[in-house]
């Protein structure tokens, strides 16, 4: 990524749903799960404006383009969502929404920190398309169709203690001869755009690293 490239934007934690109180003591609010702990989220343009932080699919699935603060904006207000702004700085200050510059240490700290999470059914590929693999919410309710290496990231990522634990995992079956592949922050960059594309479309969440995480885990051979 280019030095002058704005950061990505990535929303952090599960959305387990509405919350409304049954003795009426209280508003409605919506439910963000991070490990063990769990946000409100009262206001609804806060909301709205998390929702929005896990981007736009591309009509048919594929690449997106990147996912940053301004394009979170401008689709906010487009959408007529008040108080863009206050809502944004609130969401950032409690790490519910998190900007990353690929290709820098604090890519690589983000990574340390938090792990994908996976969510709907793998389809796989077909003979007519090998190249692009679906994921949905059932064999005949493909949802979006990524790339291989996105599809292994949603297949094991959630299986590796951290993101940075998945980029060594990945990097120690490259191709050799590739350094993209075979260089963690290399992988880590890969792994960035992967996730923009499927948190879009609603596969994949990301939650914190699990706590006896190592920050260089060992990859067995």
């Amino acid at each position: 990524m280019a030095d002058n490239a704005e950061p990505l934007i990535v929303p952090i934690g599960h959305y387990v749903g509405v919350n409304v109180p049954r003795d009426g003591t209280e508003s409605e609010f919506h439910v963000v799960r991070i490990g063990w702990e769990t946000y409100k989220l009262e206001e609804a343009e806060h909301f709205a404006v998390w929702a929005l932080g896990h981007g736009l699919p591309e009509p048919g699935g594929g690449d997106t383009a990147p996912w940053t603060r301004s394009a979170l904006v401008g689709a906010a207000r487009a959408s007529g969502i008040p108080n863009v702004g206050d809502a944004l700085a609130e969401l950032m200050a409690r790490d519910l929404l998190i900007e990353v510059t690929p290709g820098t240490a604090e890519a690589v700290e983000f990574a340390r920190v938090c792990r994908t999470r996976s969510l709907l059914v793998g389809i796989g590929n077909t003979f007519e398309d090998p190249l692009l693999y679906a994921i949905g919410a059932s064999e005949n309710a493909p949802v979006v169709r990524v790339s291989s290496f996105a599809y292994e990231l949603w297949k094991w990522g959630h299986a590796c203690d951290s993101l940075w634990h998945a980029c060594h995992t990945f990097a120690a079956t490259g191709n050799p001869n590739d350094p993209d592949e075979t260089d963690p922050e290399r992988v880590l960059t890969r792994c960035l755009a992967a996730i923009q594309v499927l948190l879009a479309s609603g596969a994949i969440y990301l939650d914190e690293a699990r706590e006896d995480a190592l920050d260089d885990p060992p990859v067995s051979g």
